[in-house]
């Protein structure tokens, strides 16, 4: 008895040694600011096995004591901070210093949330597109839905074919960056449109002007940026899916996105759509061989959290699109017999068959992307991509040749970019980073057709540098700078006869490597130093107002189609002839934006001049006949231009007040709530540009335009929206005389000079709109039922290529239904 007592109180003794030897273990450290390392004060450190909540000191300091060793739970939290939990092995007294990602709700959503028409951390002038207009358009491309921005113009052909002309300019001229990838599929074209399917879009942010210094310095007309949905950290699936229905083309679109997110950081990403359309109409004839089908896929894997992540992304876009076949004419009479007539001279029954003339494009991209961020310093990215672009051109061909493609050109792009943002400054942001890129162009040479453009590689090679700093809450201040080195070495055979006209044997005669027959075989090989500054200041007045001046200077190498075009270009029916003379493009461009918020009236007024030195235009010399036909000849040429304008945005919103539930009919002001009535937008664009070197208007330039739009919400019943929109188009009345005089045979079989005229411009015309929608409550559903050109108004669009040889599209009443979830 007296043994086991003595068990007992050893037993005893030994639990309160151990106890008081070992239960007095400390963990301390600092709750710290993930992006300055500043001190959170009230920072809440909860242990789940003492059930205890530890509070952090104004220095951000904390201290937990009388721990055993053991393994710990914590979790610490802070307002407007992401939660961070932790497991620890605590074996001894412990420091440890914990990091939440502060406002990390505003971090990823200030791109989204930022107002549509300016961006208040920037000097730059920039309009966003968001999701629920991205979606009205989903049928449609990425050009239309870019053309409802005050600045932004479409260059069409024909009405499935659309750039979109930034401030003036297109092309090269304007950067379209996707996700983050700088999209390279042959944009030299003025009939290469976009190959990006605008539903994997959640938001779209047009830059006007070379400001966005990360993605190139060659953008002198502006930066498209394409922004998918963001990834969030929950288990959530969410996505939507849209069909919809079009009566001109009689046919219509599908398109699914789903997005997989886990609170691990696991997320998947895809979006589909298929697109088919026969013949479009205009008012009074069909625009025979005008239809288009269109395929899209888009696919998204990745790990994110706040610290690090990484993604792999997979996009297909394949494109098959008629070419008006009234466009592609027999010979000299013809064409002048076509472009002076009011009507095409083929005109078919509505079909869904596409023939030549005709333009099959493929492309494929292929993405990685890493980023880490470092706690009191900033962010790090890494990206690597591949893009593959297939580009056929068909031509009517006969004989041997029918169904084989005039055109057939391979273009491989990879890019390499290293991304680096150091925020942790106080009122300061530095930015910075180098890329390469890698192209190879390969014409197919057994199409047996002259080739429009030969083999060429280009490489270029970039880096830049930013600032952005606050002074004080009213005023913002950024700069930048960057320089690339462009390079591009192809192979090419001229004609001795056109060589020696152009006094290319004097002028390059190093260029050349041989002889065959009674062509030249000649290997340019050009350099270029391109430099891009820009430099702005934004003053806020007060939270209404805020006015910001940007100015930049950038340089642009001319474009393989510029230097080195020299055939026909059978998409377009035209003779192309490029310039190895060409020198880089030099603008200088002043940007103004003021913005201003009152009541319920918000503005923007933009102001612009851009001086472009050594501009390169496409301007038309003349006709050539081939065995193919007659064709106009366009050509490459240099002059100093001077572009100004203004863009004008307002919108209004009316206001009324109604019952906060349908039964409640008291007289009690606080049960009532503020809802919006009715909502007027307006936009008014003009640009005026001139050729300094001629005094002469440029050509192609966007006439003035104004367009309205007049949102009537929860008309008659809840959810019920009324839409009537105008787009009032005016005359260009400035462009240069580019007519030319042609020989042709009349009823006699005499020769007799006509003049071809393809310099005026179309008159002046109205377009109205209008649209219904109704959006279901509880089955997260909307139905749209528009009606575009509602008076099916006969008209012809200065800056589509095909309004020498028909009218634009008539009325067209489409259906869509959209399903989120």
């Amino acid at each position: 008895m007296f043994t086991k007592q003595l068990v007992v109180i050893a037993v005893f003794l030994s639990f309160c040694f151990s106890n008081a030897q070992e239960c007095n273990l400390v963990l301390k450290g600092k709750i710290l600011d993930f992006h300055d390392s500043k001190a959170l004060e009230f920072a809440q450190i909860y242990v789940a096995q003492l059930q205890k909540t530890y509070i952090s000191k104004a220095d951000g300091s904390y201290e937990i004591s009388g721990l055993c060793p053991g393994t710990y739970e914590i979790s610490v939290s802070h307002y407007d901070c992401e939660t961070k939990k932790r497991k620890l092995e605590i074996a001894q007294n412990r420091t440890l210093h914990i990091f939440l990602e502060h406002h990390i709700s505003e971090l990823e959503t200030v791109k989204v949330l930022a107002d549509v028409h300016d961006n208040h951390a920037s000097t730059q002038s920039s309009t966003r597109i968001k999701a629920e207009k991205i979606q009205q358009y989903s049928g449609a491309s990425l050009g239309d839905a870019l053309a409802t921005v005050p600045g932004v113009t479409s260059l069409k052909t024909g009405n499935s074919v659309v750039k979109p002309i930034v401030h003036g300019l297109y092309g090269s001229r304007v950067a379209i960056v996707n996700d983050g990838l700088r999209q390279q599929d042959q944009e030299w074209g003025i009939e290469h449109a976009p190959n990006i399917d605008i539903n994997t879009a959640s938001n779209i942010q047009i830059i006007k002007g070379a400001s966005a210094l990360r993605y190139g310095g060659d953008a002198i007309g502006g930066t498209i940026l394409i922004e998918p949905a963001r990834v969030i950290s929950k288990d959530t699936l969410r996505g939507h899916a849209i069909i919809q229905g079009q009566t001109n083309g009689r046919g219509g679109s599908a398109t699914t996105t789903i997005n997989n997110y886990r609170a691990s950081g696991w997320y998947q990403q895809a979006t589909l759509t298929y697109k088919k359309l026969g013949d479009f109409e205009a008012p009074d004839y069909v625009l025979s061989n005008t239809g288009s089908e269109t395929t899209a896929v888009n696919l998204g894997v990745g790990f994110k959290t706040f610290e690090y992540g990484a993604s792999a992304k997979y996009s297909f876009y394949n494109s098959e699109i008629g070419i008006l076949r009234a466009s592609h004419i027999g010979n000299a009479s013809d064409l002048v017999r076509s472009i002076n007539s009011g009507q095409p001279l083929i005109i078919n029954d509505f079909t869904y068959d596409i023939d030549a003339p005709k333009q099959q494009v493929a492309h494929h991209g292929l993405q990685f992307n890493a980023f880490k961020r470092f706690a009191g310093l900033g962010k790090l990215s890494m990206d690597y991509s591949f893009q593959f672009n297939n580009r056929k051109e068909f031509d009517i061909r006969r004989g041997a040749n029918a169904g084989l493609a005039s055109l057939d050109i391979d273009l491989q792009t990879q890019n390499i970019s290293i991304y680096g943002m150091a925020d942790a400054f106080e009122n300061t942001t530095y930015e910075a980073g180098i890329d390469f890129m890698n192209q190879v162009n390969r014409p197919n040479a057994a199409t047996g057709v002259r080739r429009l453009i030969p083999d060429y590689d280009a490489y270029k090679v970039g880096a830049f540098a930013s600032v952005t700093h606050e002074p004080s809450e009213k005023w913002v201040l950024d700069a930048g700078l960057r320089y690339d080195r462009y390079a591009i070495n192809a192979t090419k055979f001229y004609l001795q006869s056109r060589w020696e006209d152009l006094g290319y044997d004097e002028q390059f005669a190093a260029f050349e490597i041989g002889r065959e027959g009674n062509q030249i075989k000649t290997q340019p090989d050009f350099q270029y130093d391109l430099f891009a500054f820009t430099a702005g200041a934004k003053y806020l007045f007060d939270t209404h107002y805020d006015l910001a001046i940007n100015l930049s200077s950038a340089n642009r190498a001319p474009n393989p189609s510029e230097l080195f075009s020299d055939g026909l270009h059978h998409a377009l029916a035209t003779i192309e002839l490029g310039r190895l003379d060409l020198k880089k493009e030099q603008s200088y461009k002043v940007n103004a934006t003021f913005h201003g918020n009152e009541g319920d009236l918000d503005f923007e007024i933009n102001p612009y001049i851009n001086f472009v030195n050594d501009f390169i235009q496409l301007v038309p010399t003349g006709l050539e006949t081939t065995i193919r036909g007659a064709f106009p000849v366009f050509q490459y040429e240099q002059i100093n231009a001077r572009l100004y304008g203004i863009d004008l945005h307002a919108t209004y919103d009316f206001y009324t007040k109604k019952p906060a539930e349908e039964i409640n009919t008291r007289l009690d002001e606080s049960l009532y709530k503020t809802v919006k009535l009715l909502s007027l937008e307006t936009n008014l664009s003009y640009i005026h540009g001139t050729s300094t070197t001629a005094d002469e208007p440029l050509i192609d330039m966007p006439p003035a335009q104004f367009q309205t739009q007049l949102t009537w919400y929860n008309a008659l019943v809840d959810r019920l929206d009324f839409k009537l929109a105008n787009q009032a188009v005016f005359q260009q009345n400035r462009f240069p005389d580019n007519n030319y005089d042609v020989s042709i045979p009349d009823d006699q079989g005499q020769l007799i000079t006509s003049t071809v005229d393809i310099s005026s411009t179309p008159a002046a015309y109205s377009l109205w709109n209008v649209g219904v929608s109704y959006a279901f409550a509880k089955a997260n559903t909307k139905i749209n039922l528009s009606s575009n050109n509602l008076f099916h108004t006969q008209y012809r669009n200065y800056l589509n290529r095909q309004r020498f040889y028909a009218d634009e599209v008539g009325r067209d009443i489409q259906l869509q239904i959209i399903y989120n979830f």
